[in-house]
C-alpha cells in the first residue's frame, strides 16, 4: 500500500503451492510464481517456497489470486502459507548478510 509516497511494509508470506492430481505440476507453479512478481516488486524464489512482502491486505488478495490461479490447472491444490504480519523485517534485511 502506498501511504502519502510511501510503501507500507506490514506483512510478508511464504507460500508454498502444491498442485495435485496433475502432470502439470513444474508449469502450474511457474504460473502462481509468474503472477507472484507481476503484483510485487520482492519476490523470492527458493526450492521450498516463494516470499512476497508489502501490505496485508495486498498480500492476501495475492494470496487467494495464487490459490485460484493454480486451481485453474489442477483439480486440487495445497497451499503451505506462512505469514509474518506486523513491525517485519524486510526479505533484504532477512537474507542480504548471507548474499
Amino acid at each position: 500500500m502506498d501511504i502519502g509516497g510511501f510503501f507500507v511494509l506490514n506483512a510478508s508470506i511464504a507460500l508454498q503451492i502444491l498442485p495435485l492430481g496433475t502432470q502439470e505440476r513444474l508449469a502450474t507453479i511457474d504460473g502462481v510464481i509468474a503472477y507472484l512478481k507481476s503484483r510485487h516488486p520482492d519476490v523470492v524464489v527458493t526450492p521450498f517456497e516463494t516470499v512476497i512482502e508489502g501490505d496485508y491486505e495486498e498480500l492476501m488478495a495475492t494470496l487467494k489470486g495464487a490459490i485460484e490461479l493454480a486451481g485453474k490447472d489442477c483439480d486440487n491444490v495445497f497451499a503451505n502459507v506462512k505469514i509474518n504480519y506486523g513491525r517485519i523485517l524486510s526479505i533484504a534485511e532477512k537474507i542480504d548478510q548471507y548474499t
